[in-house]
């Protein structure tokens, strides 16, 4: 079993080569790899918004982590190698695509706990059917967020009381900002980093931390080599620049997810209806995931004007080690 790289600080070579854990090699995403994913995702059904091979792809193009996937005893395994504490260390991203996987899925986690000594192994995302196995397992099961799931279909048409304030943010924005809509294309990324980097900029000081640049600014630079449904993205252009972008798509047959959003905070509901016209796009979602709202107050309000019709909750799990002091 080959060791992930150890020193003062791993670097991009180290972490993304080859692992091989238990006898499986695993390897660093790359957009090759996503018919694999979509097959495992189509059968094993997930609602977790992180199983979007697209964000999976944006998530490991950094120099501080990557995504790795192999697929061991009947299930795909995606696991998160990174730098902790000087060395490498090796976390489960998701929970296994597949099913019957719990054999597979204690073989991995005796693996991993000795490759990463006294420093626990986590699930950074699990769903209810993992935090559940988790916690016969005994391992340390801590509720994190849930994740809102609209309906696409309603989103399109805005009927009833219910949409009753969206829609009149969105026709004040028609009115006042008149944003025009299109498609992404590949010579908008310079005008769609630079409105990242301001909004950036805008949000440096919030209490609450969005660490979702790095994956950003990747899922920009990346976009054009994605196709729907895999991937949609849409830019409002107003008074002739990108002031919005967002980009979804497909996670598994009838449900999407949306992946990235950023507006110009001065454009007011300029957000709200980027998003409407992302859904509206996003052809063969029946339901949309839209990712929590990281106890954001501002968030969540915005997120509860689309109506969620469900919530998906989602879980952090950590198996210690027998190495572990507190083990």
């Amino acid at each position: 079993m080959k060791q992930p790289a150890m020193g003062n600080q791993p670097d991009r070579h180290h972490l993304h080569a080859p692992l091989e854990i238990g006898g499986t090699v695993f390897h660093a995403a790359e957009i090759a790899q996503m018919p694999t994913f979509l097959s495992y995702a189509g059968n094993a059904r997930p609602w977790l918004w992180a199983a979007y091979f697209p964000f999976l792809l944006a998530y490991s193009d950094s120099p501080a982590r990557a995504v790795m996937l192999a697929e061991h005893g009947g299930s795909l395994f995606v696991l998160l190698h990174r730098a902790v504490r000087g060395h490498g260390h090796i976390d489960f991203l998701l929970p296994p695509l597949g099913s019957g996987y719990e054999g597979a899925l204690e073989n991995l986690t005796g693996s991993l706990a000795r490759l990463n000594g006294p420093i626990e192994t986590r699930f950074l995302w699990a769903d209810l059917p993992g935090a559940a196995y988790g916690s016969r397992r005994g391992w340390v099961v801590t509720p994190y967020e849930h994740e809102y799931v609209y309906q696409r279909r309603a989103l399109i048409e805005l009927r009833g009381n219910e949409f009753r304030a969206l829609r009149k943010r969105i026709h004040r924005c028609e009115r006042e900002i008149q944003p025009e809509f299109r498609a992404f294309v590949e010579s908008d990324v310079p005008e769609c980093e630079a409105l990242l980097r301001e909004w950036q900029d805008t949000h440096r000081q919030d209490p609450v931390p969005v660490f979702d640049f790095g994956y950003t600014l990747s899922a920009i630079r990346s976009a054009a080599r994605f196709r729907p449904p895999h991937l949609v993205g849409v830019v409002a252009v107003v008074g002739g620049k990108v002031r919005a972008f967002a980009f979804g798509g497909m996670i598994r047959e009838g449900l999407g997810q949306f992946f990235v959003l950023k507006s110009d905070p001065a454009c007011k509901g300029l957000a709200e209806a980027t998003r409407l016209v992302l859904a509206e796009r996003m052809e063969g979602c029946d339901l949309v995931n839209d990712a929590g709202d990281l106890s954001k107050p501002g968030l969540a309000q915005h997120k509860r004007l689309f109506r969620p019709v469900s919530f998906v909750p989602t879980f952090k799990m950590a198996c210690r080690s027998a190495l572990s002091p507190d083990a």
